[in-house]
């Protein structure tokens, strides 16, 4: 009974884990450039038990399964994050970029720390100390970087902000004569998406050691994989469906193993009845 019971009281701290993402995942429907995390279960390690002496060579040589149990002792939870494009949502605004190739990210400034964003959602910000310029920021207020890792900075009255699919911003000011300015937004492409760990509001981070092999900063000729459009923003990439089902499931796999642990419960309650 202790082992029914602590094999299923694993798997609900597991299956507790997936719910917490569902719920996340639901509750981040409408979060520009937002990407679900999937659960998927592994085994743990089964024990063998050898609790079968076979006397008998030849009943011994005839069994078709090795002797004893063998038992599990719980499933492990593993989270995924999905890379897949999320649908483009017109805005018409110029400074809302949307990339629409997966598995790539802006890069901004996070408190001195580089980390990264499908949100485009930007804005024009005064630098603080200098008011007669402004810098590109995310809509929480971090740095924009470039593909040199420099925040985005121009004078002020350069307003007409224009970027290709290939991630060059053009800003001008619109006044004739006046050459315009270029600046290439710093984009990754993560090869191993999952060294990404989520930091909240919408953000990722990478361990230092990973970095190298975990991203490739897109420069030079490798802007031609950059694609953008402007005036519009990736959606969250959430099925619906998909999480409610998901949601059903392990709520009934998780009603199944509380029960195990009743029934492991009421069956030493009787042992211990016995007179």
């Amino acid at each position: 009974m202790l082992r029914s019971m602590i094999t299923a009281s694993n798997t609900m701290n597991e299956l507790q884990k997936q719910m917490n993402n569902i719920s996340h995942n639901l509750a981040n429907l409408d979060t520009t450039g937002y990407k679900a995390v999937n659960t998927s279960f592994s085994e743990l390690v089964r024990q063998q038990i050898e609790q079968v002496d076979e006397k008998n060579n030849e009943v011994a040589q005839s069994r078709k399964t090795p002797p004893g149990l063998r038992l599990g002792v719980g499933a492990l939870a593993v989270d995924k994050l999905t890379n897949s494009q999320g649908s483009l949502k017109e805005t018409g605004r110029n400074l809302d970029f949307a990339l629409t190739s997966p598995y790539q990210y802006f890069q901004v400034d996070v408190d001195g720390e580089v980390q990264y964003t499908r949100d485009g959602a930007f804005t024009l910000s005064t630098v603080a100390g200098n008011a007669n310029q402004v810098q590109l920021m995310t809509a929480d207020g971090h740095s924009v970087l470039d593909e040199n890792g420099n925040a985005i900075r121009f004078d002020r009255r350069y307003q007409n902000v224009q970027v290709d699919k290939n991630g060059t911003i053009t800003v001008s000011s619109g006044n004739e004569g006046e050459a315009p300015l270029r600046f290439n937004l710093g984009i990754v492409r993560a090869v191993k998406p999952q060294a990404l760990a989520a930091e909240g509001g919408n953000l990722f981070s990478v361990d230092d050691n990973l970095r190298a092999t975990a991203l490739i900063n897109l420069t030079g000729a490798g802007r031609q994989e950059i694609s953008i459009k402007q005036g519009s923003l990736e959606a969250s990439n959430v099925d619906v469906s998909k999480e409610m089902t998901d949601l059903i499931a392990s709520q009934r796999s998780y009603e199944m193993n509380s029960r195990a642990v009743t029934m492991g419960d009421q069956m030493m309650g009787l042992i211990n009845s016995v007179r």
